[in-house]
């Protein structure tokens, strides 16, 4: 038969894990609610990216729409070409289109 000390011992073992229990069930507690606060915030921030990306996809559309068709610029370039123009002038006039589109790339990359 078990005796009174030998109950009262098991008790006091069952207190006392009771209590560690307790107190990891708390500390659990609190770290499931700090993960959700974190998990909040990340997902804040996830959406906030996803928002910036949504807006740089954006960008160079209505870049692309406000530069001319190519074919635009072929008769801007035939309009501009007199038939008395030299070698010489058309290379000049080639350069100085040449540069003008250089512009105009590094303006549109410094964009994106």
């Amino acid at each position: 038969m078990v005796s009174e000390h030998q109950i009262i011992a098991l008790v006091e073992r069952f207190e006392h894990k009771l209590k560690k229990l307790r107190e990891e069930y708390v500390d659990a507690q609190k770290q499931v609610e700090q993960l959700e606060l974190e998990n909040a915030t990340l997902q804040e921030s996830l959406k906030e990216q996803q928002d910036l990306v949504r807006q740089l996809r954006k960008k160079p559309v209505n870049s692309e729409k406000n530069t001319p068709k190519s074919k635009d610029v072929g008769i801007i370039v035939k309009d501009n070409l007199s038939e008395t123009d030299t070698n010489a002038d058309l290379k000049r006039q080639l350069d100085e289109y040449i540069r003008e589109l250089e512009r105009c790339i590094a303006h549109l990359s410094s964009l994106s």
